[in-house]
């Protein structure tokens, strides 16, 4: 009970830390949308960052889904001094890895622009390349923090890690603001680039007193050699959200102008869902999982996987239910403004409703994939995502013919869905079976309070007339989405939803 409850305080604060950060990088966009819109400019930074980002995806793929569990297993079995040592040495060498990928990428940044946004004129792909490679000079810092939050994960120093999003949202509203208008789009490629070095130092302090760094560079290391051979599957398995947007933007350059600024606006919205429904979860979770697979502890394990399966689905599924029915009010308040009109409402809307299907999908495919990982198994998640990616790709280009950016969308979130199921079946394979039979019941429930909850938003969503403003906005959004989670709480709790019901039985014994 009492390590129920302490996991229960550390989600809850990690989840407070989490939204604060992703408030503040809602208004970073908000900001960005405001000076940029969905023009030309915008275009080629999203398409720049979603280059430069293919690296950083790779090694936070390599590194957070292998270096927390041997880092675990290395402090377990052998001692803190041990792990140290073998941390400092997967820092160094994934650095200087960084040092060496950033220096081909911007040698490369012509050719793979012209490559990968075919659809793409001359001036949009120069300006693309100019801002992918102010991105470049700062590869190294990026990755560099990466292991270093990892460290401090692997730590149950959560709460630091994830202070790492807060620089790139301050210095990209600088940027808009105070330097746009001299320097342009570019401003905000030299803000991204200022972020990625303070993401680095901001961390540095919270080693002390733990963590003694030791400059060395062993390629010998076998406990190395053992992180990359893990790491390699873990690449595409823990990036494969990412990689399916990056694929996204690549079939996008040949459609209308603007929409990929529309696809990125509104995976930024699904990325702000993510980012506070499921990786303070995930986040904890892996941490915990790489300890009771350390022990050997399959039962616990599961009954870990139940709860979480669960908790994701009670609080996501209202999410996705609302976000669908008020997509074009959820949009009006994010983005419109300045130069971003009701045309791009439209088209980013549309883009959202489609992405929003697929949260749930996303999020447990991500959780399960960290299953996988604790048991330093990262083969298996490998495999399913190759099926994901080429679900992805087949859809996408079946139905961008039909159904334009919404069509690429939809594949993603179809594509998502066919992971979750394919690791579902894997795992319950891997274990003999899964138990969710006891938890079928409580799904079942959620899923029905989900469509009440629906059902509500749209009834209250054709009672209102249509507004424009900020501040009209909000209240219509806050009186449907409202109104509708008072009904979706309400049918949950007739229908004894014990997830529910035992998460409020916490909070009013806490009081």
């Amino acid at each position: 009970m009492a390590r129920t409850q302490r996991v229960f305080k550390t989600t809850m604060l990690v989840t407070a830390v989490i939204i604060f950060s992703k408030v503040i990088g809602f208004v970073r966009d908000m900001i960005l949308a405001n000076y940029f819109g969905t023009g030309m400019a915008n275009d080629a930074y999203v398409s720049a960052y979603s280059l430069f980002y293919l690296p950083v995806l790779l090694f936070n793929s390599c590194i957070s889904a292998t270096l927390i569990p041997l880092y675990v297993q290395e402090r377990e079995r052998r001692d803190l001094r041990r792990a140290n040592r073998f941390a400092s040495n997967t820092l160094n060498l994934f650095a200087l890895a960084a040092l060496i990928i950033s220096a081909l990428f911007f040698l490369l940044a012509r050719p793979l622009v012209r490559l990968i946004y075919v659809g793409f004129d001359p001036g949009k792909a120069d300006l693309t390349v100019r801002l992918v490679r102010v991105m470049l000079l700062s590869l190294t810092f990026n990755v560099t923090s990466i292991g270093v939050a990892s460290l401090l994960n692997a730590a149950e120093k959560y709460v630091a890690a994830q202070l790492t999003g807060f620089p790139l949202s301050v210095c990209v509203m600088l940027a808009c603001t105070v330097f746009s208008a001299k320097y342009g789009i570019a401003a905000v490629g030299w803000g991204v680039f200022a972020a990625n070095i303070l993401q680095f130092l901001i961390l540095i302090p919270f080693l002390n007193g733990w963590f003694r760094y030791t400059p060395t560079l062993d390629f010998s290391d076998r406990r190395f050699h053992r992180l990359v051979k893990l790491a390699g599957p873990a690449m595409l398995s823990m990036g494969v959200s990412e990689l399916n947007h990056m694929i996204d933007h690549a079939l996008a350059s040949g459609l209308n102008p603007g929409d990929i600024s529309a696809m990125s606006y509104a995976y930024r919205l699904i990325t702000f869902l993510l980012g506070v429904l499921m990786v303070p979860l995930t986040t904890v979770m892996f941490s915990r999982m790489s300890r009771l697979a350390a022990e050997k502890d399959r039962a616990g394990m599961l009954e870990t996987l139940r709860r979480c399966v669960l908790v994701i689905a009670l609080v996501a599924l209202p999410i996705v239910a609302i976000a669908v029915v008020m997509s074009a009010d959820v949009i009006k308040f994010a983005y419109m403004r300045g130069q971003f009109g009701m045309d791009s409402v439209r088209v980013t809307a549309g883009v959202l409703a489609f992405y929003v299907v697929g949260v749930p999908a996303f999020g447990l495919r991500d959780f399960l994939n960290r299953v996988f990982h604790s048991l330093q198994d990262t083969k298996t998640p490998f495999r399913v995502s190759c099926l994901v990616v080429a679900v992805n790709v087949v859809l996408n280009l079946i139905l961008r013919i039909f159904m334009g950016a919404n069509g690429l969308a939809l594949a993603t979130s179809i594509a998502g869905y066919s992971g979750l199921v394919t690791l579902l079946l894997l795992l319950r394979k891997r274990f003999h079976g899964l138990g969710f039979g006891r938890i079928l019941p409580d799904l079942a429930r959620i899923a029905a309070a989900a469509l009440v909850c629906a059902g509500t938003c749209m009834g209250m969503n054709r009672l209102l007339p249509e507004v424009f403003g900020t501040g009209r906005v909000f209240l219509r959004l806050a009186a449907c989405a409202g109104t509708a989670l008072i009904a979706y709480l309400a049918c949950c709790w007739l229908l004894r939803v014990r997830t529910l019901r035992t998460f409020a039985g916490d909070v009013l014994k806490r009081r």
